[in-house]
């Protein structure tokens, strides 16, 4: 049996993974809140941004799961917090949301600890 020469890659690679579809799901239902702003939670549902959503939510779960199997929590939990500054990026583009300094200062300040953490 050959061993990888970098076995976290495929860890380090699910996590992102999952960072990825945990924030594609937030853009998913802030798109169907958009399409029904004075929408009950329940109508929501009725939504197809909300089922996409939730599709793309349970993906990240089995992404997550599969993870955990293979990592620390202590080392794979901090790095979802990587999930705030695409979902920061991505709330401009999409919903041309305003993005204040001081809210670019503090997704840094995420970022620099993210990779600190990944480098341990």
């Amino acid at each position: 049996m050959m061993l990888s020469r970098h076995p976290r890659r495929p860890v380090l690679a699910g996590i992102f993974l999952s960072v990825i579809l945990n924030a594609t799901g937030q853009l998913f239902f802030k798109a169907a809140r958009m399409a029904q702003p004075d929408a009950s939670v329940s109508t929501l549902f009725l939504h197809p941004e909300t089922w996409g959503g939730l599709c793309i939510y349970g993906l990240s779960a089995v992404c997550w799961l599969w993870v955990l199997a293979r990592a620390p929590l202590s080392l794979a939990y901090p790095i979802l917090s990587l999930t705030f500054p695409i979902v920061l990026g991505l709330s401009a583009c999409f919903f041309a949301e305003a993005i204040t300094p001081l809210r670019w200062a503090g997704v840094g300040v995420i970022v620099v600890g993210v990779s600190l953490l990944a480098r341990t």
